[in-house]
């Protein structure tokens, strides 16, 4: 507990540390003997140097690993993934006399008003495929039944001096089949054109995710491509099956930017004082998650005194904090796109009341059960939450808030009405990841799941006792499943009641 707050309370709260400090093993891939027009990519994996259109081990070293092409992922790595995608299609497929299209665009810039653009986001398919952080450009891998390799073609922005005199430094075609370790790079502008005469050419299979496109202004132009003799398949599911298993570096992401987040929180409780706003928490959430390394936040953060707990979802985030209020806060850190997602609950002023006490420990303890179970069971995150919803009801029956003489389904149904979120969600590259691997799935080692148990009273509830109404509690965490069990990511932010109470209000803004 002494080193906790020695933690807390270091001066300026330094939460930087240095990160992956294990050599990742790179292995030597195969380089394919393909031969295509346009810019080739060189036979060795090498980041070519130069100011190109994201940052490199040449120019941001305090960022990334020498050798790798984002933090922590190496060219090889991103190359195994799209082999491995490619034998999932082709499996999934059946049909190896057709020619096979992959088509994975990136995000386009958003804008929230004229020429005021949103912070830019990759699509999360496609940076899991290349590591390209470049809006608009789009991945292209092209299998024929005449061989047995396949052909990566990036299409991207080509250098251009007047836009990247506005916009920034752009990769371009010449460095980027080198930079992404794809066959070849082209200007995006081809694109259209390039598509169309490949799926005139022959029958083939065009592998698109069409429902929801990462691109919107490309799509129309993927739809058009369609010939009679071109058969649309998604490729969703494959990659979602495949992200949902994280990489021996994936790990390393996930841990760090779990740690950052749960610094994040424990700087906000150490910062939390009656009277201050929750818009204040939210910049302390804001700048410590940064200042760690985090590009920003994950989402949007719930920071929700009081009876706004009450709303899973509140994120106005403008009121002031009472004295005798709870504070309920979800919030997370996104660093290289990897994503944590944490919920603590903490009185306002540093203690918790007779009451409150009770509604959060009630939680933590289903919480901790869930956890062991995860551990223990292996069970799918559908059957996780029958169990909280089962556990809920026995532990909130056991402190009179809810009947005595209910059980079974009536007891699961009224705890459910308290707690009427899911217990759990996949984690990785967005927040609710692969949302395509249902919650029914068996978990397995390689996954990252939250857990996280909430109640939530309304105050004009009158079926629970008149003084447990208008709190809302949640406790979340972000666990890693292995062949030892359940590794709690987000173990170093606080959740016993002492550890909280130590913390809370020591650290003036």
């Amino acid at each position: 507990m002494q080193t906790l707050r020695q933690l807390v309370l270091a001066s300026g709260f330094k939460m930087r540390r240095k990160v992956f400090t294990q050599t990742f093993c790179q292995e030597k891939y195969k380089r394919y003997s393909t031969t295509p027009p346009g810019v080739k990519a060189e036979q060795q994996f090498s980041i070519p140097k130069g100011i190109l259109g994201q940052p490199t081990c040449h120019t941001h070293p305090h960022m990334i690993g020498p050798g790798q092409l984002t933090c922590g992922i190496t060219q090889a790595e991103y190359r195994e993934r799209r082999e491995t995608l490619v034998a999932k299609l082709l499996a999934e497929s059946q049909d190896a006399h057709k020619n096979h299209i992959i088509v994975i665009p990136a995000a386009c810039k958003q804008y929230m008003s004229d020429k005021i653009p949103y912070t830019f986001r990759q699509n999360s398919d496609f940076y899991y495929l290349t590591g390209c952080l470049e809006p608009s450009a789009v991945l292209v891998i092209l299998k024929t039944p005449q061989t047995e390799d396949f052909k990566s073609i990036l299409f991207v922005h080509d250098k251009d001096a007047q836009a990247e005199l506005w916009e920034g430094p752009r990769s371009g075609c010449a460095a980027a089949a080198r930079l992404f370790a794809v066959d070849e790079a082209r200007p995006v502008e081809s694109f259209q054109n390039f598509l169309n005469k490949t799926t005139a050419s022959s029958r083939s299979t065009l592998w698109y995710h069409s429902e929801s496109p990462a691109n919107p202004e490309l799509h129309p132009s993927i739809r058009a491509s369609l010939r009679d003799s071109t058969t649309l398949a998604d490729p969703q599911r494959s990659l979602h099956f495949m992200r949902v298993i994280k990489s021996p570096a994936e790990i390393e992401l996930m841990r760090e930017t779990c740690y950052v987040g749960a610094q994040a929180i424990n700087m906000a409780m150490a910062c939390t004082k009656p009277g201050i706003s929750e818009s204040i928490v939210q910049a302390v959430l804001d700048y410590s998650c940064r200042q760690a390394g985090a590009e920003h936040p994950a989402f949007p953060p719930v920071v929700a005194g009081a009876a706004r707990a009450t709303h899973i979802h509140y994120v106005a985030n403008n009121q002031l904090l009472g004295d005798g209020d709870l504070l309920l806060v979800d919030s997370g850190s996104q660093r290289w796109l990897y994503n944590s997602d944490i919920s603590r609950t903490w009185p306002v002023s540093g203690h918790y009341s007779k009451h409150q006490r009770i509604l959060y420990e009630l939680v933590l303890a289903v919480q901790k059960r869930l956890i062991e179970l995860l551990s223990e069971y292996r069970p799918p995150l559908d059957q996780l939450f029958d169990s909280m919803c089962r556990l809920l009801g026995q532990h909130l029956q056991q402190e009179g808030i809810l009947p005595r003489n209910i059980d079974g389904n009536e007891l699961i149904g009224k705890a459910y009405r308290l707690c009427p979120h899911h217990v759990s969600h996949y984690l990785g590259l967005d927040v609710h990841d692969t949302p395509l691997v249902r919650r029914s799935q068996p978990v397995t080692s390689g996954m990252v799941v939250t857990v996280e148990p909430g109640i939530y009273i309304r105050p004009d509830d009158d079926s629970v006792p008149i003084e447990f109404r208008g709190c809302g509690v949640r406790v979340e965490d972000d666990v890693l499943l292995t062949d030892a069990g359940a590794d709690v990511l987000t173990a170093l932010c606080v959740k016993e009641v002492a550890d909280v109470e130590a913390i809370v209000g020591k650290h003036s803004l």
